[in-house]
């Protein structure tokens, strides 16, 4: 999504560009950036240059263009960014952290059952809420045994 946005916008502002080395150096500029995070995304590796390029493009049409496309590039960025960021959970006697979808702590008193099934985690809440979020499969990791903890701490 993040590298159709910095596509999009910049063919948008070649269009607008009155500048010949913006025309020609914007585009070029842009694909670089691009080409830097396809690369660091195969080698398995994070790359801010998706975030550098949405960056200049929000700067390019903050100062040189309409300055309202630089505000929803901006708040794209953040969206893309807050989406990106990498979840966790950890899950112990004392209770269940999670970071998504905000960090928050839960005690076992507020949680109805926690289920993990082939890969896919479910927490219901005593209030009726119901939290799922696909979990990276690990082979040293038993389902059965976490599910009997949680089992066992879910327990009124």
């Amino acid at each position: 999504m993040g590298r159709f946005i910095v596509l999009g916008s910049s063919a948008l502002f070649v269009g607008i560009a009155e500048s010949a080395a913006l025309k020609i150096g914007w585009p070029i500029l842009s694909l670089l950036l691009l080409a830097v995070d396809l690369v660091a995304e195969r080698r398995n590796k994070s790359s801010d240059a998706l975030l550098a390029g949405m960056t200049l493009q929000t700067l390019a049409w903050v100062f040189t263009g309409p300055w309202f496309m630089g505000v929803v590039l901006l708040v794209l960025a953040v969206l893309h960014q807050i989406a990106s960021l990498k979840k966790t959970l950890k899950v112990s006697k004392a209770g269940i952290w999670t970071s998504f979808p905000w960090p928050s702590r839960q005690d076992w008193n507020q949680v109805e059952f926690v289920i993990l099934k082939d890969g896919m985690l479910t927490i219901e809440y005593r209030n009726g809420r119901v939290l799922q979020q696909p979990i990276e499969k690990d082979s040293t990791f038993r389902e059965a045994d976490f599910n009997e903890f949680c089992q066992h701490q879910c327990k009124p």
